[in-house]
């Protein structure tokens, strides 16, 4: 620990050992030598009471505000920097107790501040609690380090015996207590405190010994147990209230229980008044007290209880949001009536932090005490990241139904809007908000706009334009946004803009894709807090990224991808995590890199960050399954299988990449022509599909061995722009005609664009046809540079690609020459080395020379890949 602080480094130690090892204590420990050194310390004791609530540990340090609707990065983003001003100029530090207690908000939080903010951590587990999977994070990221905490010696606990009693044990004393005590120092100090009350442990000559039979509790619980029964009544009604509440406020319990009890448990070690924030709080000592009291409290006893704390903590619930929010929780459980607007800020903050069982729930009773169109929009939303759409639609239809103005069908109708998109009821969500649409203007033309001066008109016109995309009217779609992308309104304007930027760049136009959004900034989303946000801060860098890619810059796609990574948004916000993996296994897949997409989308969708996007996760799962499929991994193909066929996911956004996905997988499943079949069912359907998304499918036909109808459907698809897309359409063209050295040209765009997986496969295509026409060297020369792209693409295997490194073909004797050859012996020498005449060296380096498509000897090393060229080649193995 004294490291750790010295060092300054961001991280700490998470201590995990049995209940009594003293974890506790050296943690507290720590906390002192932290302070000693300058740091801002905060001790945070999460307990059972404060789970409940989201971000309850921190509770005391953070101010009470409304909160907005916004993913992790806005909430969590506020509260480190609530936490970081609080430390001032100082290095901050928290001591958390008990970890395994921190709500999900919390446990991301220190996450968070941990990976960001170069905050120190000295942390608590219970052994039994260190499997939690939001405890495994800490240690298993490299957050923190775990540290072991192992039961004391006998030697060890004959010394702390004898420093509690202030003298020397006998052997046999020390033994036994050991043996009781199970080497725990907590259950050690417990057994000698009991022994001594009741006269077991005695001083005589000198040493304390253990007089007559001592029947102790075998566990510390036991021993707790047993201590709770010998308080007064009094006493455990108050120690059953602080297990109801802890921690509680002190000036809160004083206004039930006399001092004086208080004074007597806090003497007795049993409850502890610690100072958070501003406040002084009653706590237990251990927390195990808690636990056996809250197990052991009869219901009737437990509701009396809460209706004290209810009735003390009503008038302070407007100075802390843990308490308000206490307040709500424990009306709920009493069959109270709970204030809707704090439900619906912890719905928020849970939600943000992606704990969407307690969002839904709050939201519930939320919208069941106040049906209210923003806590419709929310619960909607809400059931959305959780894939249940028909749910979704069903409350917010029930919203639709009784909305009272313009602007309340307008929240509810975007956020239906979505619902519908997840259902793919496209014709019945352009409707909805075309009917949206005519109410604002109506509106407008009675003077009833909204007071708020947001224009719900142009939000509803711009997600419109998103349905109008799906419903393949196109132009119509381009010129609704065209007509809002320089709006005054900076969230009109973004959502106008990355929308057609979207639009502009899987339609083939890349460069205007690139030019829509180059000068875009991010406008302030708390103002449309009550509206459910429809494109990410990181959409911008997303936008562009597939605009490089299809512009022909893949290497630089990928800079500006790995750039993003290093954001806030990206690190703290699921849609916009999947959106952007998504983008970069598609420039992954192009570069031939498909074994680090398989293994790195494998991780992504094994995280809880991702899980909280629906359709993100659909777009994911397909991309893992083409990724596997190239790479033949059956168990990533098994696994992105089961992933798009499980729950209600939409394929709204993935359904062309499903389409491509699913045929490279019965590719790789020896399907050949499922393959083929899949791809044409897709290009048949021309409604709705995406531009570069058609080409890629036809792309994908050709070279899975029908180029002759890919070529037909190319025909169907206008002249993107773009060196990469172009060389799309050049490939199958030439392709469907044999035209080896448009193959070649195809390839050489291919590889100045980093697609080496395309370029590689376009040349083998070429040798294949050099070689059926009779042009050895042509093809010999072809099929070197495809193997040259190809072996930038470890693992992947393609139709094309596995016939590659056969289809050059030496006999073991020309093989013999060109390893001599290569070596820079001359014919001759090669003779006297082979036992044959000169003459038949010379015959079969021209036939190796046709081969290889070469015309010295001097290239034969580059031509096998034996090394370089200056006759530094592999040694011949003979």
């Amino acid at each position: 620990m004294e490291e750790l602080l010295r060092e300054g480094k961001p991280g700490g130690l998470i201590i995990v050992g049995p209940a009594g090892a003293g974890k506790t204590r050296l943690a507290l420990h720590a906390n002192d030598l932290a302070i000693g050194r300058g740091y801002h310390s905060l001790t945070v004791s999460a307990t059972h009471a404060s789970q409940e609530l989201p971000l309850g540990a921190f509770a005391p340090w953070l101010p009470l505000e409304q909160n907005a609707m916004a993913e992790p990065h806005s909430v969590l983003a506020g509260a480190a920097a609530s936490l970081k001003k609080g430390a001032g100029r100082k290095r901050l530090m928290f001591c958390i107790d008990d970890i395994h207690f921190l709500d999900n908000a919390s446990s991301l939080l220190v996450q968070q501040m941990i990976a960001h903010h170069d905050v120190v951590v000295v942390a608590t587990c219970r052994d039994d609690a260190a499997s939690k999977p939001n405890v495994m994070t800490f240690w298993k990221e490299g957050l923190l380090e775990r540290v072991d905490l192992r039961a004391f010696s006998e030697e060890d606990s004959a010394r702390l015996a004898a420093a509690i009693v202030g003298g020397p044990l006998d052997s046999i004393t020390s033994s036994e207590l050991h043996r009781l005590s199970s080497g725990l120092p907590l259950m050690l100090r417990e057994l000698i405190f009991s022994s001594k009350g009741k006269e077991l442990l005695t001083f005589k000559n000198g040493v304390w010994s253990l007089s007559g039979e001592f029947a102790a509790e075998s566990r510390l619980g036991d021993l707790f147990k047993g201590q709770i029964e010998e308080n007064s009544p009094s006493e455990v009604a108050l120690l059953q209230t602080v297990a109801v509440g802890e921690p509680v406020l002190l000036r809160h319990l004083l206004q039930i229980f006399d001092i004086s009890l208080l004074e007597e448990l806090e003497s007795r070690s049993v409850l502890a008044i610690r100072k958070e924030g501003v406040e002084e709080e009653v706590r237990f000592i251990h927390p195990l007290y808690s636990e056996i009291l809250r197990n052991s409290l009869p219901s009737l006893q437990r509701r009396r209880r809460i209706r004290e704390l209810v009735d003390i903590y009503r008038e302070d619930s407007c100075n802390r949001s843990d308490v308000a929010l206490r307040v709500a929780l424990w009306s709920i459980e009493l069959g109270e009536t709970a204030s809707p607007t704090v439900l619906m800020d912890a719905a928020i903050i849970s939600f943000a932090t992606l704990d969407l069982k307690k969002a839904q729930h709050l939201a519930e009773v939320a919208w069941n005490a106040a049906p209210l169109a923003e806590t419709a929009a929310f619960l909607g939303t809400v059931l959305w990241m959780t894939a249940d759409y028909r749910a979704a639609e069903e409350v917010l239809t029930s919203a639709w139904s009784t909305v009272r103005d313009p602007r309340e069908m307008a929240i509810v109708g975007l956020a239906r809007a979505t619902a519908l998109e997840g259902l793919e009821e496209f014709h019945e969500a352009e409707k909805m908000l075309s009917q949206a649409v005519a109410a604002q203007n109506g509106a407008g033309k009675e003077g009833d706009e909204d007071p708020s001066d947001i224009d719900y008109s142009g939000l509803l016109q711009v997600r419109r334009a998103k349905f109008l995309l799906h419903l393949n009217r196109k132009s119509e779609a381009e010129n609704l946004l065209n007509s809002y992308r320089d709006s005054p309104d900076p969230y009109i304007r973004w959502e106008a803009c990355i929308t057609l930027g979207l639009l502009l760049a899987h339609d083939g136009r890349p460069e205007e894709a690139a030019r829509t959004v180059d000068s875009l900034a991010p406008p302030a989303f708390h103002r449309y807090s009550h509206i459910l946000l429809s494109h990410h801060p990181i959409m911008k860098d997303l936008v562009q990224a597939i605009a490089l890619m299809q512009s022909g810059a893949i290497a630089g796609a990928m800079n500006l991808l790995l750039s993003a990574e290093n954001s806030d948004t990206y690190r703290e916000s699921p849609s916009g995590r999947a959106m952007l993996e998504g983008v970069r296994a598609e420039a992954e897949l192009l570069q031939g890199d498909a074994r680090e997409a398989a293994d790195r989308l494998t991780r992504v969708l094994a995280s809880r960050v991702e899980q909280g996007w629906p359709l993100g996760r659909t777009y994911l799962q397909c991309c893992l399954l083409q990724a596997g499929a190239l790479v033949g991994d059956s168990k990533a193909m098994a696994r992105a299988r089961a992933g798009i066929g499980a729950g209600d996911d939409s394929l709204a956004y993935a359904v062309g990449a499903h389409a491509v996905a699913d045929a490279w997988a019965a590719v790789a499943d020896g399907k050949i022509g499922v393959g083929q079949q899949l791809l044409i069912e897709f290009l048949e359907k021309n409604e709705g599909r995406r531009e570069t998304i058609r080409l890629e499918a036809a792309h994908s036909l050709a070279r899975i061995g029908d180029p002759k109808k890919a070529a037909l459907y190319v025909q169907d698809i206008p002249s993107p722009e773009g060196p990469l897309l172009s060389a799309r359409v050049q490939y199958i063209e030439a392709l469907a005609q044999s035209d080896a050295s448009a193959l070649e040209t195809a390839g050489g765009e291919f590889e100045r664009c980093g697609a080496h997986l395309l370029a590689g496969e376009a040349h083998a295509d070429a040798s294949r046809i050099y070689t059926r026409k009779g042009d050895k060297r042509a093809a010999a020369r072809a099929m070197r540079t495809s193997t040259r792209l190809l072996d930038q693409c470890p693992g992947v295997r393609t139709p094309v690609s596995i016939s590659v490194g056969s289809a050059i073909q030496l006999t073991a004797r020309e093989r013999q020459i060109a390893l001599l050859a290569a070596r820079n012996m001359s014919s001759a020498e090669v003779a006297e080395h082979l036992v044959v005449s000169t003459r038949t060296v010379d015959n079969h380096l021209q036939k190796i020379f046709s081969k290889l498509g070469i015309t010295s000897r001097r290239e034969i090393g580059r031509a096998l890949r034996l090394g370089s060229d200056d006759g530094s080649a592999e040694t011949p193995t003979m």
